[in-house]
């Protein structure tokens, strides 16, 4: 399953599943035993790169194409940082609900009011 997520006015496929985790752990050199400390202390820096897995992992479950940047997922936080509540409430949710933010497979979006 994935969730939308409004940013620019766009509704916007996002997900964290095992998938998402392991871009952001290639992204940030971090490993598995890091991800059970995922919600203490996240950086900035992590914050921006496991939205950006998220996103790029939604975008490929809902079969749209990504074609952003890290760079631009810092622009669309420049613009609204309400983004950055929305997506880490969503991480909490998925990841706590499962324990990886693995939901069985399921692929129908669910909307999040911005």
């Amino acid at each position: 399953m994935y969730e939308l997520i409004t940013i620019n006015k766009t509704q916007m496929p996002i997900r964290f599943g095992m998938n998402a985790l392991r871009l952001f752990c290639k992204a940030t050199n971090k490993n598995l035993n890091d991800l059970s400390k995922l919600g203490q202390d996240l950086s900035l820096d992590d914050s921006v790169h496991l939205i950006n897995a998220g996103l790029k992992d939604g975008h490929r479950k809902a079969g749209k194409e990504y074609s952003f940047t890290i760079e631009d997922v810092s622009d669309w936080l420049d613009d609204d940082i309400n983004i950055l509540t929305e997506a880490m409430n969503i991480f909490a949710e998925q990841f706590n609900t499962s324990g990886s933010g693995n939901d069985q497979g399921t692929s129908s979006p669910k909307k999040v009011k911005k």
